[in-house]
């Protein structure tokens, strides 16, 4: 009971009076922690994503300029400078993953073992799917979320909620929620059909979407260690295949109301 009304006590200084708490039992610390991740404004946690990708940008082999892959992604997104108000910016991760992930500050992650395996246009329309999570602001939810689940305490500086810079420990924890959290299914279709309406504003093909998910889908099917990490990577996306016929399905009534079939 009285564990309880110490409890009540704590929540009822951080959302009513605002006080910055600094509490020495470390379960009721945690707890104040997590109210306050809660609390996070939409620009804290871009800032938070923004010192995150910091730290996901130095623990990766990020190609540099002059690498190929580096030119590639840069001549095909070069153009693209931000979504949604949000601004853009692109990089590679040399790994033979099949992979790319953006986060709430506008960051977008290509891995070179994807790159490997699409064409140009198939390419941006992986693009476009992760442009479409930013401008959703899925991001900025998996971000949110991410914080919570890592339990990391004192990264909150200032009174009044804003957020501090976080320890590397502290961002490492997030690191591990973020990179195993996964969008849910209607914000994976909705991704899907901004990124669909991407590559027609942009003049790509309009299969390209398609294709690329049906690439994915048949490494998925190959066996082996590198379809065990695609299934893993997609286990709580739509199935691969469906989202392929249904974004091909797209392609099929966008070029035949242009054709006037």
């Amino acid at each position: 009971m009285i564990k309880i009304l110490i409890i009540a006590l704590v929540i009822y200084l951080l959302v009513v009076t605002r006080a910055r708490i600094r509490l020495p039992h470390p379960g009721l610390q945690a707890t104040v922690d997590v109210l306050k991740a809660a609390d996070l404004s939409d620009d804290e946690v871009q800032r938070m994503a923004a010192q995150y990708v910091r730290y996901c940008d130095a623990q990766n082999r990020v190609a540099p300029a002059g690498d190929p892959y580096a030119e590639r992604l840069a001549r095909l997104t070069g153009r693209y400078v931000a979504v949604n108000g949000i601004p853009l910016n692109f990089k590679v991760y040399k790994t033979s993953a099949v992979n790319a992930f953006a986060t709430a500050d506008g960051s977008i992650r290509v891995f070179s073992g994807l790159m490997d395996r699409l064409g140009d246009d198939e390419l941006m329309a992986i693009v476009g799917h992760e442009m479409g999570h930013v401008r959703n602001h899925d991001t900025i939810g998996a971000m949110r979320k991410a914080y919570l689940a890592s339990a990391a305490r004192n990264a909150l500086g200032a009174v009044g909620g804003a957020l501090g810079a976080l320890s590397a420990s502290q961002l490492g924890s997030i690191a591990e929620q973020y990179a195993s959290a996964q969008f849910s299914q209607g914000q994976e279709t909705l991704a899907d059909d901004f990124s669909f309406g991407f590559l027609i504003r942009n003049g790509y093909d309009p299969y390209a979407m398609a294709s690329a998910l049906e690439k994915i889908t048949q490494i998925s099917r190959q066996g082996g260690s590198e379809a065990d990490e695609v299934m893993q990577l997609f286990s709580t996306h739509p199935d691969s295949a469906w989202r392929a016929a249904r974004m091909r399905s797209k392609a099929d009534l966008h070029l035949g109301r242009r054709s006037g079939a």
